[in-house]
């Protein structure tokens, strides 16, 4: 939490620092290609674009993994695969089985839709990077990751329902929030670089 929070504020004074000295360098060089922020077009630039500047794909994975994270480390599926075969219960041994199912059933779809020759999430010239594969690949996995601790919970009686099984989701959203703040913070100062020095419109 601690650093997180040192990261942050790192990130906001170098979004400062970037505002002055844009301006400094558009200033005493006009000719410069340098854009300063701090202008109507800079200015209009920063908090018309910034809502593209954080919608990103990674914004998604990040939201995803947390979301996986959380139901994973709730289930007490790490625990249950680290336990030896003989001191498991029966209810988290039978679990474990179908999440193993699950994990085989996940392999072949994965095989059948990116691996296959004319797969429908390879690009169009038959290559998985970069491409659609290369797009789903975190988000597919998270969503895996999600089910396969939420059926173990379920059937091992970590969970007494769905509503634990949400409960535990969230969980990871909170626990991880600071990174959502630290991702939108350094999103901005990213693209505000890109901005400056002309690297993007």
């Amino acid at each position: 939490m601690e650093v997180t929070a040192v990261a942050v504020i790192c990130a906001l004074v170098a979004q400062v620092l970037l505002f002055m000295v844009s301006w400094l360098i558009s200033a005493a060089s006009p000719e410069t290609t340098v854009r300063p922020l701090l202008s109507n077009e800079g200015i209009r630039w920063f908090f018309g674009s910034f809502a593209d500047n954080v919608a990103t794909p990674q914004l998604v994975w990040l939201l995803v993994t947390l979301i996986a994270y959380g139901t994973v480390s709730k289930s007490q599926i790490v625990e249950a695969l680290l336990k030896g075969r003989h001191k498991r219960t029966y209810r988290q041994t039978f679990a474990l089985r179908i999440v193993l199912a699950q994990f085989i059933v996940f392999i072949l779809v994965l095989v059948a839709v990116a691996l296959v020759p004319h797969a429908a999430l390879l690009s169009v010239t038959g290559q998985l990077f970069p491409g659609p594969f290369a797009r789903c690949v975190i988000p597919s996995l998270a969503f895996f990751l999600f089910v396969a601790a939420a059926t173990y919970g379920l059937l091992a009686g970590v969970f007494r329902g769905l509503a634990e099984v949400m409960g535990a989701a969230c969980e990871g959203l909170a626990k991880a929030a600071p990174l959502i703040v630290l991702y939108v913070v350094v999103s901005e100062l990213f693209f505000s670089f890109l901005y400056v020095f002309r690297m993007s419109s």
